[in-house]
């Protein structure tokens, strides 16, 4: 049984857990979206992140550190989902309806829909580590350092699969050639 002291603790301690999990949820839920590319699965992917971060919050070493380990939960959780998902994924983007079908919006809107849907695609048929490397980096915004960190990986390795992802994007036509317009690199 916790003595009044040991219980004090482990109360301050989940209440800052809870603080730390509600604080970052709505970044960890963008960055699963981002990451698999279905608000469905998005969702699955950051309750189970989530889910694994509670079980392990006692092995957290710092605190401090605590938004980076959860999004190298939600990346490594996203990274298994699409290594078992990956086909369904592809079926489920040839199959889906597009919404601008169903309801039309202003054309710019059908426009960026289209590219990231697209983009979505090109995405899919990248090496896991590419696409998560792209989506970490360019539509999430992270650092190369935050991006390396997620991964769990050194930071020139990154830099190669960025690199790879950036190249195979382009031959797709999916981005622009290289100091063009909308260039990511």
């Amino acid at each position: 049984m916790l003595n009044s002291a040991a219980m004090g603790q482990a109360l301050s301690h989940t209440g800052t857990r809870d603080a730390v999990l509600a604080l970052e949820r709505p970044r960890l839920e963008a960055l699963a979206r981002h990451l698999v590319w279905d608000e469905e699965d998005a969702r699955d992917v950051l309750q189970a992140s989530l889910a694994d971060a509670v079980e392990r919050w006692p092995d957290l070493k710092d605190e401090a550190r605590a938004a980076a380990w959860l999004r190298r939960i939600v990346v490594h959780r996203a990274w298994s989902h699409l290594r078992r998902r990956r086909f369904w994924q592809v079926v489920a983007v040839v199959l889906r309806v597009d919404e601008a079908q169903v309801a039309p919006s202003p054309d710019e809107a059908v426009e960026q829909r289209a590219h990231l849907e697209a983009l979505g695609r090109g995405l899919s048929q990248l090496a896991p580590r590419q696409a998560m490397a792209f989506s970490l980096r360019y539509l999430e915004g992270l650092s190369l350092h935050e991006v390396a960190e997620a991964m769990a990986l050194e930071k020139g390795t990154v830099r190669v699969h960025l690199q790879r992802a950036v190249r195979a994007l382009r031959d797709l036509g999916l981005l622009p050639a290289r100091g063009q317009p909308g260039d990511p690199t």
